[in-house]
């Protein structure tokens, strides 16, 4: 071309929305020198042929260059309408809890009534009956209460802020307030971190919240640690452990393990949103037994901003 060159083009094609997934390959008759070559791929070449060509075999790659190209833009369409599925299914989820909450609101207030005024006229088979509806009800005002704070948290994305993890788990232990039988262990933990503040926070409570919640044993001892190496946060208890078949299974929406040792259930939603809060700050969380008891919940891959130490 007499005022551009292929690169010239090719960086032209690839600066416009419209065209930048268009597949490119470069062609020419003066050199398939290293740095040419180079300089193709980094561009977004997917191949670079050297002339004379053979007509049959640049055809036959052209159509399997298509088909790739063809297949990828499929799957762009069916991610982009996951996610929008995705979305329309959390925003689903806060509108039934939503409409939910005040008649179940209305139900328990009967039921507190019931209580008051009848309590001792209940007996036998009638009075187990009335526990059942109390129980169950409950169950559905801890689910609806998960489901709106599940449809709130991950529609919210703040962005990322400098969090100190020992403030934080100070923070955080303030509003579980646990138990005298539960003895928490911090080591290493004064460091400063890149991570969603309200996520980091809600990602650590729900954690240590199942630690205790779950725990089979007189005194629960959990243990949370920084490994500056690895970059990752561990949080191990003593408790009855995970099966290692469920590791994956915990962290899909309404996946429980049964009831928990002190009556509770769960709504199996918690995990999941630690899950997608983990997601959206770019990090993993991984669950692995204890070789002697309990089990450990690893965050890796953390952001690390200074070591305060």
């Amino acid at each position: 071309m007499p005022d551009m060159d292929g690169y010239e083009f090719v960086e032209i094609i690839k600066s416009h929305p419209d065209t930048v997934s268009i597949p490119t390959i470069f062609v020419t008759a003066i050199s398939n020198e290293q740095k040419y070559l180079s300089k193709a791929y980094d561009l977004g070449a997917i191949d670079f042929l050297s002339k004379p060509l053979n007509t049959e075999i640049t055809r036959k790659k052209v159509e399997s260059f298509l088909k790739i190209w063809d297949y990828d833009q499929e799957l762009k369409k069916l991610n982009e309408t996951l996610a929008q599925k995705n979305e329309e299914l959390e925003q689903f989820a806060h509108i039934i809890a939503h409409d939910l909450k005040t008649p179940l609101g209305n139900i328990q207030a009967l039921i507190n009534l019931i209580e008051e005024d009848h309590i001792l006229d209940l007996h036998g088979d009638v009075a187990d009956l009335f526990d059942m509806v109390k129980t169950s009800s409950k169950s559905m005002s801890k689910l609806i209460e998960d489901l709106l704070y599940y449809s709130k948290n991950v529609q919210n994305n703040e962005g990322k802020e400098e969090v100190n993890i020992a403030l934080a788990l100070d923070q955080v232990l303030k509003l579980i307030n646990p138990p005298e039988n539960v003895q928490i262990e911090k080591v290493n933990l004064n460091h400063t971190i890149l991570f969603q503040p309200l996520a980091f926070y809600q990602i650590i409570s729900n954690i240590l919240s199942n630690a205790i919640k779950y725990n089979d044993k007189e005194f629960s001892k959990i243990r949370i640690n920084y490994d500056e190496e690895n970059a990752s946060l561990s949080i191990k208890d003593n408790g009855p452990g995970i099966d290692d078949k469920y590791h994956t299974k915990i962290f899909e929406m309404f996946q429980t393990l049964g009831d928990s040792f002190n009556g509770e259930s769960s709504t199996g939603i918690g995990l999941n949103l630690v899950k997608k809060l983990v997601d959206r700050n770019n990090v993993t969380i991984d669950v692995k037994n204890n070789t002697d008891v309990g089990c450990e919940f690893v965050i890796s891959n953390i952001e690390i901003i200074s070591n305060n130490v």
